[in-house]
C-alpha cells in the first residue's frame, strides 16, 4: 500500500499543477481572441467574461485529458530517473501491478470528464447561444467602443465615440451616420447616452449637437441644431433558435438515428475513454534509461496523444458522413490504442526483465 499512496499523492499534485497551467494558458488565448471580437464590434464589452467562461468549460474536458496523461507520466518518469522503480521491482512488484493505483486515480477523473461532455457542456452551449441571441436583441449602444467605428446589425447606422464613461454610460464627442428611407443623415453631438422608457422602448439621446441631412454631392444640405435628439432603437429580431447538435442532451442523441447525432455521441463518449487509455499507456511510456539519463518516452507520448486525438476526429468525421458504422467507429480508435498499450507493456516487460506477477 505504500507505493500506491505515494504514487497517488504525486499524481494528484502533478495533475493539478498541469491543469492549472493549461487553464491559465487557455484563459489568456481565449481572452485575447474575445478582445479582438470586441475591437471589431462583434461582441459587447460586458459579454467578454461570460463568453470566456463558456469557452473555457467547452475545452475543459480536453485540458483535463492532457493533464491526466501528464499527471501519470511525469511521476512515473521521475521514479525511473531516481531508480525508485528498480527498488519497487526488487521488492516484488511487477509492471502490471502499477495498473491498479493508476486506474484508481484515473477513473474518477474520467467520470468527471464524462459528466462534462455528456451533460454540462451541451447545457452550457445552449445557454451560450441564448445569451448571444439576447445580446443581438439588445441596444446597439452595447456594441459601441471608444475610438472605433461600430456598425449596427442591420447596417443602417455607423457610430463613433471618442470616450466612454463606464460608470454612467455617457459617451463624449459622438458621430453617427444613418440612412433612413434613402435619406443620408449625419449627427454630431457633444455627448449622448442610452435611455429606456417605462414602456420598454429604447432610445439613443444625443445632447448639444447638429444633424445634417441631404444627398452626397449636392449643396442643399439641411442643418438642424438641437439640445436633445432622440433616436428610437428598434429591437433586433433574432428569429427562432436553431438547436445545434452540440446542444442536444445525450438522451436526444441516443434517440436520433442520424449520422451527425451518432458522431457527436461518439465524441462525447470518446474523450473520457481516451483519458483512461492514455493513463494506462503512460505506465510503459514513462520508462527512463537511468544510465543514459535520457528518455524518448515524452516525445513518444506526445506523438501518441496527437495520433489518438486525430483518430478520434477522423472516425467522428467518417461517422458523420455515413461512411463508417457508429459503433465500429467508437471502438476502432480505442481498440487500436489499447493494442498499442498492450504491446508497450509486453515490450517493456520482455526487454528489461520486469516480472508480471509477484514472486
Amino acid at each position: 500500500m505504500l507505493y500506491r499512496r505515494a504514487l497517488t499523492r504525486e499524481m494528484g499534485l502533478t495533475t493539478g499543477a498541469v491543469l492549472t497551467v493549461l487553464i491559465a494558458i487557455a484563459l489568456v488565448i481565449l481572452f485575447i481572441r474575445l478582445l479582438g471580437d470586441v475591437a471589431r464590434g462583434e461582441l459587447a464589452n460586458e459579454a467578454v467574461f461570460a463568453f470566456l467562461g463558456f469557452s473555457l468549460l467547452y475545452f475543459l474536458p480536453v485540458l483535463m485529458t492532457i493533464s491526466l496523461f501528464a499527471g501519470v507520466l511525469m511521476p512515473l518518469s521521475r521514479m525511473w530517473r531516481d531508480s525508485e522503480m528498480v527498488v519497487w521491482f526488487n521488492a516484488g512488484l511487477s509492471l502490471a501491478q502499477w495498473l491498479r493505483p493508476v486506474l484508481a486515480f484515473a477513473l474518477p477523473f474520467s467520470l468527471v470528464i464524462l459528466l462534462l461532455t455528456l451533460a454540462l457542456n451541451p447545457w452550457l452551449q445552449g445557454k451560450k447561444n441564448e445569451y448571444r441571441d439576447d445580446l443581438k436583441a439588445r441596444s446597439e449602444s452595447a456594441l459601441i467602443a471608444p475610438g472605433l467605428f461600430a456598425e449596427s446589425s442591420a447596417g443602417e447606422r455607423v457610430y463613433y465615440v471618442e470616450s466612454l464613461n463606464p460608470l454612467t454610460g455617457i459617451v463624449r464627442n459622438v458621430f453617427m451616420q444613418s440612412r433612413i428611407d434613402g435619406q443620408l443623415g449625419l449627427v454630431v453631438a457633444r455627448e449622448g447616452n442610452h435611455t429606456e422608457l417605462p414602456d420598454g422602448s429604447r432610445y439613443l439621446v444625443f445632447k448639444q449637437g447638429r444633424r445634417y441631412e441631404g444627398t452626397p454631392g449636392r449643396l442643399d444640405y439641411r442643418v438642424v441644431e438641437f439640445e436633445r435628439y432622440w433616436m428610437r432603437l428598434d429591437p433586433v429580431a433574432t428569429g427562432g433558435r436553431d438547436i445545434n447538435i452540440r446542444q442536444k442532451p445525450a438522451g436526444d442523441l441516443l434517440a436520433d438515428p442520424t449520422p451527425a447525432a451518432r458522431a457527436e455521441l461518439l465524441w462525447r463518449l470518446g474523450v473520457p475513454l481516451s483519458a483512461l487509455v492514455l493513463a494506462v499507456m503512460a505506465i510503459p511510456l514513462s520508462f527512463v534509461n537511468t544510465r543514459a539519463r535520457r528518455s524518448y518516452g515524452l516525445v513518444t507520448a506526445l506523438l501518441l496523444y496527437f495520433v489518438y486525438n486525430n483518430l478520434l476526429s477522423l472516425t467522428q468525421a467518417w461517422v458523420a458522413q455515413g461512411r463508417f458504422n457508429p459503433w465500429a467507429g467508437m471502438a476502432s480508435a480505442h481498440f487500436v490504442m489499447l493494442l498499442a498499450a498492450a504491446a508497450l507493456f509486453y515490450w517493456r516487460g520482455r526487454r528489461y526483465g520486469l516480472r508480471w506477477r509477484r514472486t
